[in-house]
């Protein structure tokens, strides 16, 4: 027999009909009301298939190593920040990196606002410190905080699991005032173990991290009631790749854990070809349709979109990695794979 404390425990998750159906009438109109906080992926024409990020879901990023995650990730939250300026919305956005310091992605803000190079900054080379200030009070000016290590303050002793990084999220938005409009994961499968975790054997902590972690973006996404954005290392051999001259990595290919795929609401695949193939070489995908393998070519896929929505469409991009955009120039194809 249950006591009356697991009986008041057990009976929040059970539901009658009629709670069941107030509560979904609810639900619809909380999200009618609230798609004035939703986020877009801000790329032409992509915009029009992928659904804007409603508060409370996640989309993972799941690319390969050097395959661009990051760089998406900085792109659309700059399109976001954009967004919500241009909105009036007095919200910020949180970056959480344990991929880059503090100090890498500012080279990166700089750059995206000068004409200097972000590798040159890393080593001291500027070409004019009078451009290189102003980039600098521009990007003061942009409304993404950042949670991550930085050589500016050594000696901290706290290790930046997941447990942590919520904690760092949940201290700005209680101590300085603001409101969380999205959070950016730079990259799942980078963040340390949990302390909770480390019984178990090595192979066996990663895959349950993994997993945990996911569950936890997904609690996130809710109790901040944003929208939650999330990179995903593919694995190194991919399952779900269309064919061996398309290496596109599948829903199921990010690395450890099937739960990724299960439990966020939206997937963007990433396949940059100069990654599997030489610059200059002419890839056959069909008898339609073949390319020219170049620096800065991208292909993105919309792999899962819940809801109702579509999914399945694949777009051919060009990256300018000095600006951080994406564009496409050719209309999506579906994935006949």
């Amino acid at each position: 027999m249950a006591n009356n404390k697991e009986k008041d425990f057990i009976s929040g998750y059970v539901y009658t009909p009629g709670e069941f159906a107030t509560i979904g009438l609810e639900s619809v109109k909380a999200i009618k009301e609230d798609t004035s906080r939703s986020l877009k992926i801000g790329i032409p024409s992509i915009d029009k298939y992928f659904a804007p990020l409603l508060p409370g879901q996640v989309c993972a990023v799941i690319a390969q190593t050097s395959q661009y995650k990051s760089g998406f990730l900085h792109f659309v939250e700059h399109v976001n920040a954009r967004q919500i300026q241009d909105e009036g919305r007095e919200e910020i956005l949180i970056h959480v990196s344990v991929e880059e310091t503090i100090e890498e992605q500012s080279y990166l803000e700089f750059a995206r606002l000068s004409h200097e190079d972000p590798g040159k900054l890393a080593v001291g080379d500027v070409q004019d410190w009078g451009k290189l200030e102003s980039a600098s009070y521009k990007v003061a000016g942009i409304p993404i905080y950042r949670v991550g290590d930085s050589l500016a303050r050594p000696g901290l002793e706290h290790e930046l699991y997941l447990t942590n990084l919520i904690r760092a999220v949940r201290y700005i938005q209680e101590n300085m005032s603001v409101t969380i409009a999205g959070l950016y994961f730079d990259y799942l499968q980078a963040f340390p173990i949990d302390p909770e975790i480390k019984g178990q054997s090595h192979d066996q902590q990663r895959r349950l991290q993994v997993r945990s972690d996911i569950y936890r973006l997904k609690q996130a996404a809710n109790y901040f009631k944003c929208p939650v954005w999330v990179a995903v290392q593919a694995k190194q051999h991919l399952d779900g790749a269309p064919s061996q001259n398309f290496q596109m990595p599948g829903i199921y290919d990010g690395e450890e854990s099937s739960s990724i795929a299960q439990r966020v609401d939206r997937i963007v695949q990433l396949w940059m070809p100069k990654m599997t193939n030489p610059v200059g070489s002419t890839v056959k995908i069909s008898n339609d349709l073949q390319f020219t393998v170049s620096e800065n070519l991208l292909f993105l896929k919309v792999g899962k979109q819940r809801g109702g929505l579509p999914s399945g469409r694949i777009w051919q991009c060009r990256v300018n990695f000095r600006t951080n955009t994406i564009a496409p120039e050719a209309i999506g194809f579906e994935d006949e794979g």
